[in-house]
């Protein structure tokens, strides 16, 4: 039996943009010690990856100025809405929506991939001057 490897968030940022990768290994895993992590990744590990993301976002409206009321997703819409009349938007983008031949499932709007014995979800998150 191999050693169960962790699940990691990694965080790229580059001029307006910032990345969320969350990975975790299954290489040398049985059958259903594999189904079981897959499983495990999409149901519970993706909720992980929203909530990084939706701190993320916070912290990205307070940068802006605009402090949402509470922690509920409605107050989360309502800043969307206030940064927009400020002249951003915010730009969510699901990096593995397109990758066909290695996507195992889709939960809380994010595409899981397998790729070389590696679960791997990925989000970008980009503000954007609004025109229009």
């Amino acid at each position: 039996m191999a050693k169960k490897e962790l699940v990691k968030i990694e965080v790229w940022q580059e001029d307006n943009n910032t990345t969320f990768v969350m990975s975790q290994s299954i290489k040398g895993l049985s059958i259903y010690e594999r189904a079981k992590l897959i499983n495990r990744f999409l149901e519970r590990e993706t909720k992980v990856l929203e909530q990084a993301i939706e701190n993320y976002l916070r912290s990205v409206f307070i940068s802006y100025g605009i402090i949402p009321k509470d922690g509920s997703y409605d107050a989360l819409e309502e800043s969307f809405y206030m940064l927009h009349a400020k002249g951003k938007d915010i730009l969510i983008i699901d990096r593995y929506a397109n990758v066909d031949e290695r996507i195992i499932g889709e939960r809380n709007n994010m595409t899981v991939i397998l790729e070389e014995d590696i679960l791997s979800a990925a989000i970008e998150i980009e503000v954007i001057d609004y025109e229009g």
